[in-house]
C-alpha cells in the first residue's frame, strides 16, 4: 500500500512567496522520508489538469453518442511515483485522479 502524502507550505515572510512541500515516510522502516519542493501545488495542479481531461472526454462522448455506439478512453485512476527507501524497500506514492 501506498503512505500517505502530507501536503504543506512554506511562505516566506518577506517576500510572500509559496514553496509546496510534499512529504512522505517509507512504509516499511518508518523512518526514512522523501520530500518534493516545488514552487507550483503539485496535487492540486495535477488533479485540475486531469478533471479537466476528464470534462474534455465526457464533452466528446456525450457528442458522439448519436453516432458512435461505444466510446471508452483509458483513464488512470492515479498518479504514482515508485520510490526507494534508504532501508533498501521500494513503495510508490499516489495521489487519486478524477474520473467520470
Amino acid at each position: 500500500m501506498a503512505p500517505k502524502m502530507s501536503r504543506n507550505e512554506i511562505i516566506c515572510p518577506k517576500c510572500g512567496d509559496t514553496t509546496n512541500l510534499l512529504l512522505t515516510a517509507c512504509p516499511h522502516c518508518k523512518n526514512a522520508f522523501k520530500y518534493f519542493l516545488s514552487d507550483f501545488d503539485f496535487p492540486h495542479e495535477l488533479t485540475t489538469l486531469a478533471g479537466a481531461y476528464v470534462k474534455l472526454i465526457s464533452g466528446i462522448k456525450n457528442g458522439l453518442s448519436e453516432v458512435v455506439k461505444e466510446f471508452n478512453v483509458p483513464l488512470p485512476k492515479r498518479w504514482s511515483v515508485k520510490l526507494d527507501c534508504q532501508c533498501g524497500k521500494d513503495y510508490t506514492v499516489e495521489i487519486p485522479l478524477p474520473q467520470m
